[in-house]
């Protein structure tokens, strides 16, 4: 594994090599093939220039409100690349925690090896499998890094205390940011004029991201910590309300009965979708997206 360093000096890229053979090491375990790991002095334009585009972005979302990524796993061919961002180097982080991140991205490696492939044929299957394998993967891959790296790490350390100090809320209050829901609504009303539907869907996207994988990080750290949390109090709010708890309680039942067919789920995934206006559907001249008002 060829490991490249673009930020600190001499002895702060030693550090960081020699930290990554913990990376390594599980790749390893894992049985995967990870060919480089680079920690770019600009984690964004690192992205996109290896993967030749330069609309990738690491914040996303409404300000104060936003997802921020800390690493990103790049495939070409058989070549595996992990792009760190260099502020997982900074306070409040430390190896357990920059390990959970980079045992998260391993684990998403392990998935694409495990899935199925989705069937083709159904605009509406593809699109409803498709969401619900990449949520999953997000579920899969925060429950199993937990489990490894708090397995590993004996007592945890300081900093991964104060890194899950906000815990489930930490990742659902942002996603009950009205501006969220709010943007929804006004695509809706903006479709009404425009009936554009691949507009619509392109305009929302990056809200039903942000919204679904920020809950279903909260619910992972709920379900795999369920004793230190069963007492909390989830509150409802527009994108966490009965069917979001039904897609979150699939992926638990699913996870621990480690069943990856997921072709028993479409029907809650579609309701989950509901929650943005959306409904993917069949039709004689093709697929359709039906926009739904919330």
């Amino acid at each position: 594994m060829e490991i490249i360093i673009e930020v600190g000096d001499e002895a702060n890229q030693e550090f960081i090599k020699h930290e990554l053979i913990f990376v390594e090491k599980i790749a390893e375990s894992l049985k995967l093939n990870v060919s480089r790991v680079i920690v770019p002095a600009n984690f964004q334009a690192k992205v996109n220039e290896i993967q030749g585009r330069d609309d990738y972005k690491m914040q996303r979302g409404v300000e104060n409100a936003q997802v921020t990524v800390a690493a990103k796993i790049i495939e070409d061919g058989d070549n595996v690349t992990i792009v760190l961002s260099p502020l997982i180097y900074l306070q409040p982080f430390d190896i357990m925690v920059r390990c959970f991140l980079m045992t998260h991205e391993l684990i998403h490696l392990v998935n694409k090896g495990y899935f199925p492939e989705i069937p083709k044929g159904s605009f509406a299957l593809e699109n409803y499998l498709g969401n619900l394998y990449i949520l999953f993967d997000e579920y899969t891959a925060d429950r199993d890094a937990y489990s490894i790296i708090e397995g590993t790490f004996e007592p945890h350390t300081q900093a991964w205390e104060l890194y899950n100090q906000d815990g489930v809320l930490g990742y659902l209050n942002p996603t009950s940011d009205p501006r969220y829901y709010g943007h929804i609504r006004s695509e809706i009303d903006s479709f009404r004029d425009h009936g554009n539907v691949d507009l619509y869907w392109k305009n929302i996207w990056e809200t039903v991201h942000v919204v679904s994988i920020s809950t279903v990080h909260g619910y992972a750290k709920y379900h795999e910590h369920f004793e230190k949390y069963k007492d909390l109090n989830i509150p409802r709010t527009n994108f966490i309300n009965e069917k979001t708890l039904d897609l979150m309680d699939y992926f638990k039942r699913k996870y621990e009965s480690q069943d990856d067919d997921l072709i028993d789920g479409i029907g809650i995934i579609e309701e989950y979708l509901t929650n943005f206006g959306v409904r993917f559907e069949d039709h004689l001249e093709g697929g359709w997206i039906e926009v739904l008002d919330i």
